[in-house]
């Protein structure tokens, strides 16, 4: 298909009600779906190559996503975001972007070699090049990717991520097997199943954006970019502080731990256990992101309408992690061997651990949406340096914490560490997320503290379901049965217990994102 006449512009689809609930329930379907193939290849990959290609992974990944955000996320965002979209814009921002990806790659390959000093990890330059590439193909999708965005098709972008996540853990899967058939054949080899894993779902991801997003760039001519440069800078330049504040805590134990193989299979199981708190995160976020910057950035000229779109998401996004959350942090044990499998013994403290943050992580996560809607990105960058120097200050406190105080029974310091900082991740956050919420809500002109008391009630029978599940799993164990029956078991009496104490609410604010409800105005 060719693009369209340089003189026409693209309208952004409209976002009613009806349009935003719609596409939410399809991308939360296709998200179970997602997640599932996830959680299960995450379990074959954590088996067959065991925790130390995680480490690795672990040290590479900040040294990958922070030059891509930087240089890739910003415009993406700014797509979405703007009222009118011209065709030239389009094409200059499919350029722009494929460019700034190019050096973000050659950035990630020229960190690698500054950071393996400082780690101490030789491996760390050939590893660093490799994921490198993974930025270019992410790149050239990203502009197709905003076109269907905003037109709200956001099924339809849920449905690729599914078909790219299938494919790469197949494909990671087979490189896994082979590793182990031929465990001696290349040093540090593990990491090559989680380099298939990343390139499979990337490349699978911009070839179904470029099929499904109905244009190609044309030439590159002049244009006017000001205003798209001004907010994608400061998307990206907020959403790479923010990342750097939630890896700042692998890099800490990469500097710490990273040099000696025992350190590199402890951030490993770190590595793998935030990753694994971070499933029901991105369960809930990435559907509810996914529509809330288009349909906000849309309904901003009704401060009904968007007052009502933001906090139909704040509520659904509380209902569901708060639980998540805690009752996470009651089966933390039975979830980390389940998951992982033998050899991970230190997996379910860490778990335990990082678990409370679920419960958070969320709210502020789709804050940036809330903000960037009405292009206040300068705000979201302020708000994300207070919140990294506030992380900063709890790994250094944690850190010293582990390092200072005798360490009980056979406990080594190496553990402690990772649980010490893993335990900061989720305070600070925990004591954060009431600050960044009001400040947040009052940059759009609205109030958070009827929010604040309906959370508070969620708080109050979350807590009563994951006693309940504590009971239960407490009377199974004592019972002898088995790890895959008990925690099937304790889960099951979890969701019943909160549907029950939560039943008005989740027909409320829940289930109308899943299952569409007859109103006089039609089906929301």
């Amino acid at each position: 298909m060719v693009e369209n006449p340089p003189s026409q512009s693209e309208q952004p689809a409209a976002a009613s009600p009806a349009t935003v609930k719609s596409e939410t329930r399809k991308v939360l379907c296709l998200q179970i779906l997602r997640q599932f193939v996830a959680v299960a290849g995450a379990a074959a990959l954590y088996r067959l190559l065991g925790p130390e290609p995680f480490g690795l992974y672990g040290m590479v990944i900040p040294l990958l996503m922070l030059p891509r955000m930087a240089a890739t996320l910003g415009l993406s965002a700014a797509t979405v975001q703007i009222e009118q979209l011209s065709s030239s814009q389009r094409s200059a921002i499919f350029y722009i972007t494929t460019g700034l990806g190019i050096l973000a790659a050659v950035l990630t390959g020229g960190l690698g070699h500054l950071f393996s000093r400082i780690y101490d990890v030789p491996e760390l330059v050939w590893i660093s090049w490799a994921f490198a590439g993974t930025t270019v193909i992410d790149a050239i999708g990203l502009t197709h990717f905003a076109s269907i965005q905003r037109r709200m098709q956001l099924g339809r972008i849920a449905g690729i991520r599914v078909a790219s996540q299938t494919v790469a853990v197949a494909v990671a899967i087979i490189v896994a097997v082979r590793i182990e058939d031929h465990p001696d054949s290349v040093a540090g080899s593990g990491i090559l199943a989680i380099l298939a894993l990343e390139y499979g779902q990337l490349a699978v991801n911009s070839l179904g954006y470029w099929i499904s997003g109905g244009w190609r760039p044309g030439r590159l001519a002049a244009t006017d970019l000001k205003q798209l440069l001004t907010f994608g800078g400061n998307y990206s330049l907020s959403s790479l502080v923010f990342y750097a504040g939630q890896n700042l805590d692998k890099i800490i134990l990469a500097v710490v731990l990273g040099s000696t193989r025992t350190g590199q299979r402890l951030l490993g199981i770190y590595t793998a256990m935030y990753n694994l708190m971070m499933k029901p995160v991105y369960f809930v976020t990435d559907p509810v992101t996914s529509v809330m910057l288009p349909s906000l950035s849309r309904a901003r000229k009704s401060a009904a309408d968007y007052r009502r779109i933001a906090l139909d998401f704040y509520r659904f996004t509380a209902i569901l992690l708060i639980p998540a959350g805690l009752g996470l942090a009651v089966v933390s044990g039975d979830v980390a061997l389940l998951i992982s499998g033998p050899g991970w013994d230190e997996a379910a403290l860490m778990l335990f651990a990082l678990a409370p943050a679920v419960c958070v992580h969320g709210l502020i996560n789709i804050s940036g949406s809330l903000l960037a809607s009405v292009g206040q990105t300068d705000r979201l960058l302020g708000a994300a340096f207070i919140l990294l120097l506030l992380q900063a200050q709890g790994y250094i406190a944690a850190y010293w914490f582990a390092t200072q105080f005798e360490i009980p029974g056979n406990v080594t310091e190496g553990q402690a560490v990772c649980v010490a900082v893993a335990v900061a991740y989720s305070l600070v956050l925990l004591m954060a997320i009431i600050p960044y919420l009001t400040y947040c809500f009052s940059r759009v002109g609205m109030q958070i503290r009827g929010l604040l008391l309906e959370w508070i009630q969620v708080l109050g029978r979350a807590m009563l379901m994951s006693f309940t599940v504590w009971f239960v799993q407490d009377l199974l164990l004592a019972n002898g049965v088995g790890l895959a029956l008990r925690l099937t078991i304790s889960i099951g009496v979890g969701v019943a217990a909160y549907g029950l104490l939560m039943w008005p609410r989740i027909t409320e604010s829940v289930l109308p994102f899943f299952v569409g409800r007859k109103t006089d105005t039609g089906d929301v």
